[in-house]
């Protein structure tokens, strides 16, 4: 028999679908990441801990503990840091969430056996990786059995299809986070972005096209699982379900150098037609991260986004989101004004200063585009 308790009948929505925008559905879950816990290593669990810690209730991580999130990765306050699942079961937990997504996105052999003490011991499980748990047979009957949830957060919806090149004709100011590289904060600073905008009451929405940006936001569609030539429809559809806001911020995929992820990049930059976009930069990043690949100097980067995105569609870079996570506040405050003043418009780390001075550009970009706010 199947259970029917709160969290069981919200596993059962399906959250992937991008045609229906839904709350959040992750609620007292114990995040899973083992041996990895850190803002640059299980990039999912970091997220999930910075901007819904209300929502879990342990992280599990057998080198960090005992500890609390703060004093681990320093953002989290007291979510408890613990050694195993055993450890968290105490604090009630209803679902185990996977929190790392490793390149390729496979289920770690280590990971498997939590994962069936989950099961076992009656939690949903949701996963953002490539590995698809429903397709497991036997962890699906094992769910079955159990009467718990799987959730693929990743698998990509059956109804998407080719861009229509629609975006440019839909009620909605687009900005698009792009990158120098992969990893360098492009969710972030979305979410950070449309947090800004709505303190200035600007109507901003949220389109998440990863894994992690559909656990925060309840709907989404992870691109990097769609059929390549419908990245860019899903782009497109991703605003079209936006459109009653005043602003769609689309969190971008990957970089245009990137010799693995660039393909993904370029379809949501020709499926959403931004009218302008963010870049993000790892500060002190030269290399594409685990390649030889170098990343050109920004004023080149924002040169070379500004010229793809106008072979459909005209877009500047409004303002440059820069990631310091090693820099102390002095410094990285320092390093913001210096590439401000070289690259001539808004930079800054919207982790450690929020993300006002991005918002800001975004509003002035509308009005440079006579955009009318909806009111």
């Amino acid at each position: 028999m199947k259970r029917t308790n709160a969290g069981a009948k919200i596993m059962e929505l399906p959250v992937w679908k991008i045609f229906v925008r839904r709350e959040p559905f992750i609620r007292r879950a114990v995040v899973l990441a083992e041996g990895r816990f850190g803002v640059l290593t299980s990039k999912t669990a970091s997220c999930l801990v910075r901007y819904m810690p209300e929502r879990l209730v342990a992280v599990i991580d057998s080198t960090r503990a005992p500890a609390t999130a703060q004093e681990a990765i320093g953002v989290g306050g007291a979510i408890p840091v613990v050694s195993s699942l055993s450890e968290a079961l105490p604090l009630r937990p209803e679902m185990l969430v996977i929190g790392i997504a490793p390149i390729g996105g496979d289920l770690p052999e280590e990971y498997r056996a939590v994962v069936v003490e989950a099961i076992e011991a009656g939690l949903s499980v949701v996963s953002g990786l490539h590995y698809m748990l429903n397709d497991d047979e036997e962890l699906r009957d094992l769910a079955e059995k159990h009467g718990v949830r799987l959730l693929d957060v990743r698998r990509a919806p059956k109804n998407l299809t080719v861009s229509r090149d629609e975006a440019r004709f839909m009620p909605v100011f687009r900005v698009l986070t792009v990158g120098s590289d992969c990893s360098v904060g492009k969710m972030v600073t979305s979410w950070e972005l449309v947090r800004a905008l709505k303190e200035r009451e600007v109507k901003a929405e949220f389109c998440a096209t990863g894994q992690t940006g559909i656990m925060l936001a309840g709907w989404g569609v992870a691109v990097d699982r769609a059929i390549s030539d419908f990245v860019a429809g899903a782009a497109e559809a991703l605003v079209r379900v936006a459109s009653g806001a005043e602003v769609a911020v689309v969190e971008g995929q990957g970089s245009i150098y990137h010799p693995a992820y660039s393909g993904v990049t370029l379809s949501l930059l020709h499926g959403c037609q931004p009218n302008v976009m963010i870049l993000c930069h790892h500060y002190g990043r030269t290399l594409i991260k685990k390649y030889d690949t170098p990343i050109p100097p920004l004023r080149q980067v924002i040169r070379d986004y500004e010229y793809l995105a106008g072979l459909i569609h005209p877009s500047r870079v409004a303002g440059v989101a820069m990631n310091c996570v090693e820099l102390t506040e002095e410094t990285a405050e320092e390093a913001c004004r210096e590439a401000e003043q070289r690259l001539g418009v808004a930079v800054t780390d919207p982790v450690m200063f929020g993300a006002d001075r991005l918002a800001k550009a975004v509003i002035e970009e509308m009005e440079k585009w006579n955009y009318v706010p909806k009111r």
